[in-house]
């Protein structure tokens, strides 16, 4: 009695492994046959609610970061502003990479989100780039500018928790000891200050 309930027991278990294998082939169909959508088709609602810039603004951006990032060298090659698009996708929803690939506006793959990322990060970080953008107010007529309505105040500060993956034991400079925080986990301890946009410029 308890081999017939026992090879019951596995029979079902085969049946649902083939409907879970079935489920995941047609999954992988679907990814097959799924195209890129062009995001500037979408509403400019839905371009905010996605990139959490303007179409204007993305269009500058890529115009901005193109002398810092590398152009396509194949048909399937990624152009500068899909590559900016992906990593902005991802700067605004902090999702998972391979979520990221799969939105309707990317249709890349894990790797490439990564490799995206990675590029625009470091053309954003560019001096060029950087400067333009972030610096404090050098004159009286800069703090003026960026003054927040608040008499004294030209800018908020405050400081966070990254955390990141577990670094190596053995760096020398940099042990993975020194990442760990007073609540356990490994992070980077990050202070930021904002201020009032003006004339494209922010503190």
């Amino acid at each position: 009695m308890a081999f017939d309930d026992d090879f019951e027991i596995y029979n079902i278990m085969q049946i649902n492994e083939l409907e879970i294998q079935n489920e995941i082939n047609i999954t992988n169909e679907v990814r097959r046959v799924m195209k890129q959508e062009d995001p500037f088709a979408f509403s400019e609602q839905q371009f905010i609610g996605t990139y959490r810039l303007s179409k204007v603004l993305v269009q500058k951006l890529t115009d901005e970061l193109s002398p810092f990032m590398s152009s396509p060298s194949t048909i399937a090659g990624l152009s500068i502003q899909r590559k900016l698009l992906t990593a902005l996708r991802f700067f605004a929803s902090g999702s998972y990479q391979q979520d990221i690939g799969e939105h309707r506006g990317a249709d890349v793959s894990q790797a490439s989100v990564s490799r995206c990322i990675t590029e625009v990060a470091n053309a954003l970080n560019v001096p060029e780039i950087l400067n333009k953008y972030i610096h404090f107010p050098s004159t009286i007529d800069e703090l003026k500018e960026v003054r927040l309505g608040i008499p004294g105040v030209v800018g908020v500060i405050d400081g966070t928790h990254i955390a990141i993956v577990l670094p190596k034991s053995d760096e020398p400079i940099y042990p993975e000891h020194v990442y760990i925080n007073r609540k356990g986990y490994h992070s980077i301890n990050t202070q930021l200050v904002f201020g009032q946009l003006k004339h494209d410029n922010i503190i």
